[in-house]
């Protein structure tokens, strides 16, 4: 989700820069080596809160050690998808045949200007003009794409150029058909969890000055975060379950979810964390309620593995 802006000096969905904490130190400078360099402390920024943005999160959420017993849920949890996924593939994947043959459709299945192409012609120019308006008009420009928001309008925006050019560049399709259920998905978490979790508990829990929580919820009702958060999941619903050619899903594409999935919680907690981006708290290492928040992300893919797969098996055409 695009960082939000929460200081007073928020004036609309063009906000201004905010000014430092007084009470939080400049943070100090860092290169990217300092990210694999063992010498260097967790913690790479000042106050654990990156340029004073982050201030509003509580100090525990932000510095201090791991919780031990969150630590050790995260790999358990992590080590145990694994090791079902794996097993589930050896089982369902004849021996003789690839994951990624069962991505292949047939050569009249992407067809060019029919609705579906043209629905994914002109959106696909439509999201990219959202994405160079964050770019140019937002305060952190291409740093927001540090974000899972940004991530996932990113595999949206690139799934529909790819099902306007699969017609004509069959090379595309296994990639498109890849992307199916992450754009799904990603789309789902990012609207249900900014909406119904992330965006309340930032207005009513973490965000105390009644003025600055005005002013936050401004900014995240402007058109950009709008975009964002709320169209994200129609874009991601006519692409994905919509527009043809549609398929059955199978244990492939919830291999391509874990992956985008792991991919993603490894940068947040092994880069951002260190330094001290803190775009989501209810997802800090540093308290053991996080085990919830995970499991409500895992769920979210579960229930929405089933949910999408039975609006796009055959009988719900």
């Amino acid at each position: 989700m695009e960082h939000v802006n929460t200081t007073p000096d928020c004036k609309d969905d063009k906000t201004s820069i905010p000014k430092m904490n007084p009470k939080t130190p400049p943070s100090r400078k860092f290169s990217v080596s300092d990210l694999v360099d063992p010498t260097k402390p967790w913690i790479l920024t000042d106050g654990g809160s990156s340029l004073g943005f982050f201030d509003f999160v509580p100090q525990h959420l932000r510095e201090g050690p791991w919780n031990a017993t969150a630590t050790m849920a995260l790999f358990s949890l992590m080590y145990s998808l694994t090791i079902i996924l794996l097993g589930a593939n050896m089982l369902h994947t004849p021996a003789k045949s690839s994951i990624l043959d069962e991505f292949a459709l047939a050569n009249d299945a992407y067809l060019p200007y029919t609705p579906s192409w043209y629905y994914h012609s002109v959106v696909f120019f439509w999201m990219v003009y959202v994405a160079y308006m964050v770019y140019t008009e937002s305060m952190l420009s291409s740093i927001a794409w540090v974000s899972f928001t940004l991530w996932s309008w990113s595999i949206i925006t690139i799934r529909h150029g790819l099902c306007a050019l699969a017609p004509f560049v069959p090379q595309v399709r296994v990639v498109a058909e890849i992307l199916r259920l992450p754009v799904l998905l990603s789309a789902s978490v990012t609207f249900g969890v900014w909406n119904f979790v992330l965006m309340p508990a930032i207005c009513f829990v973490f965000i105390k000055d009644s003025k600055r929580r005005w002013n936050f919820i401004k900014f995240a009702t402007g058109f950009r975060l709008t975009q964002l958060h709320v169209f994200n999941i129609f874009f991601a619903v006519m692409n994905g379950a919509w527009a043809q050619p549609r398929r059955p899903l199978h244990l492939g594409d919830l291999d391509a979810v874990f992956v985008y999935m792991s991919i993603y919680m490894m940068w947040y907690y092994f880069v951002l964390d260190r330094l001290g981006i803190h775009l989501y708290p209810i997802f800090s290492p540093r308290v053991p309620w996080v085990i919830f928040s995970w499991l409500l992300v895992v769920g979210l893919c579960i229930y929405g593995y089933q949910w999408w797969g039975r609006i796009l098996s055959p009988s719900s055409v």
